[in-house]
């Protein structure tokens, strides 16, 4: 049926230069495959979101709550991201300059209370003062990217947010070999999250969840998607272990991993293999390996069709 289907009106809709990217990097033989292949894309995309969003909520908080118990500790008064210390630099005139990601970082939270105050306003508030949580909860993903920046370190300062924070912002900091480790620790998280955004601003686009230039053929697709979902688990553990091994148990990475798997991928595009079922032995053994290797199985059993799904989570 998927070979017969009138493919015309999503041709349409969908524009070639779209499609093509899928058909270039994928390698579809024909329309079943393309489209196949394109819905693939769009799973992949809604696993990733759940993940994305633990990573940004998680991120926020841990800077946040760090930075706001140094400032308690050192008596500032007001909040903490209206009082955070940094360095400056000296330019080729020899005058004092603010660095351009502590610039950006101020226009975030500039942003955020803006927002923040909206939202009260929208719910009939008058005149309204946003309070800290509220504020932090309008703040965008490059906020804690920017924060992470080396104008924000200073070792010979207690004050400064960074390197006292780190290990009570992130309770596995990264390895390194360096001179100077926290320093360097630092801007290892910062370049993973800048890495992250940059993900999840594709995959907010509508366009493959991979680059073109990156890919030559449909095993080189899992295999990039699998590195990004290592390094987003990764930073996850830096944020704190126990919170990460959380999102592993309620099947947030094993879902995404069911996903990533190159059996998923041709079953979106229609050369799956269907498994016969004779009797409840075959189906146990089937019901074993589709949980054990985490991949949705096919099988037909007296004229009827199914679908098994893994269930490896210890929390749902």
């Amino acid at each position: 049926m998927p070979t017969n289907y009138d493919y015309d009106e999503p041709r349409r809709l969908i524009t070639q230069s779209r499609l093509s990217s899928y058909s270039t990097s994928i390698g579809t033989e024909n329309d079943a495959q393309l489209f196949g292949a394109y819905s693939w894309n769009l799973a992949v995309v809604g696993a990733f979101y759940p993940l994305l969003q633990i990573i940004e909520v998680s991120l926020r908080n841990a800077i946040s709550n760090a930075a706001k118990l140094k400032a308690e500790q050192a008596g500032i008064e007001g909040f903490w991201f209206d009082n955070l210390p940094y360095w400056q630099d000296t330019n080729e005139q020899d005058q004092v300059v603010t660095a351009d990601q502590v610039k950006k970082f101020k226009d975030k939270i500039k942003a955020a209370k803006k927002s923040a105050k909206d939202a009260l306003l929208d719910k009939g508030e008058i005149n309204p003062t946003p309070n800290h949580d509220q504020i932090i909860a309008q703040t965008d993903f490059s906020t804690w990217e920017y924060i992470l920046d080396k104008h924000y370190y200073l070792g010979s300062d207690n004050l400064h947010i960074w390197p006292t924070g780190l290990p009570k912002a992130f309770k596995k900091l990264p390895r390194t070999t360096e001179n100077n480790p926290m320093f360097h620790q630092r801007d290892i998280i910062r370049r993973r999250i800048e890495e992250v955004r940059a993900f999840r601003n594709r995959l907010s686009h509508n366009e493959p969840a991979w680059r073109l230039a990156d890919v030559d053929k449909k095993e080189d697709v899992i295999t990039l998607l699998a590195t990004k979902l290592d390094n987003m688990m990764e930073l996850l553990f830096w944020i704190s272990p126990k919170f990460q091994r959380y999102v592993k148990d309620v099947g947030i990475e094993a879902r995404i991993r069911q996903v990533l798997n190159l059996t998923e991928l041709d079953r979106y595009m229609h050369t799956y293999e269907i498994l016969e079922i004779s009797d409840i032995e075959e189906l146990l053994v089937l019901i074993k390996q589709v949980n054990e290797v985490n991949i949705r199985s096919h099988f037909h059993v007296s004229g009827e069709f199914g679908i098994l799904v893994p269930h490896n989570t210890q929390l749902i």
